[in-house]
């Protein structure tokens, strides 16, 4: 049996259209565990409701200072009810749908044309030639002495 108490009531979703003061014509009656509606044989209009939505029990209870609502569930009832703990993934926030995996790469392996003009240092004869090397791009030296 799981059991909890909010302030929060969800009576106005049993609520009918009809204009009326009479109780139990306000709201969809022959609630149980099975069926969603209020209890009028438990409830009292003035102190106390039992009503019962989608499997679960609520009854709200008129104090001094607001109205409370208890409510339980009994998980023996229908079996749709997981006993675990739920746990964000806070990497997984803002991600509505599945990464798009390219799996057609090929890498061709013995040829490295990427790199191919940085191993021809050996024909650097001085410093400003260095400076200007690489496919354009310049090397930054510093003197580290």
């Amino acid at each position: 049996m799981i059991t909890g108490s909010t302030n929060n009531s969800r009576l106005n979703e049993l609520r009918k259209y009809t204009v009326t003061s009479n109780f139990a014509d306000q709201y969809v009656g022959g609630g149980s565990w099975t069926s969603d509606g209020v209890d009028y044989g438990v409830s009292s209009a003035i102190e106390y409701v039992t009503y019962y939505i989608g499997g679960i029990k609520y009854i709200d209870e008129t104090l001094i200072d607001g109205t409370t609502t208890t409510f339980e569930y009994n998980a023996n009832n229908n079996g749709n009810f997981l006993d675990e703990q739920y746990i964000k993934n806070p990497n997984k926030e803002k991600i509505i749908s599945n990464p798009k995996i390219n799996d057609d790469v090929f890498i061709t392996r013995g040829e490295q044309s990427a790199f191919n003009k940085n191993y021809r240092l050996e024909f650097v004869e001085n410093l400003v030639d260095l400076t200007t090397y690489a496919g354009g791009k310049y090397f930054n030296i510093i003197n580290n002495t």
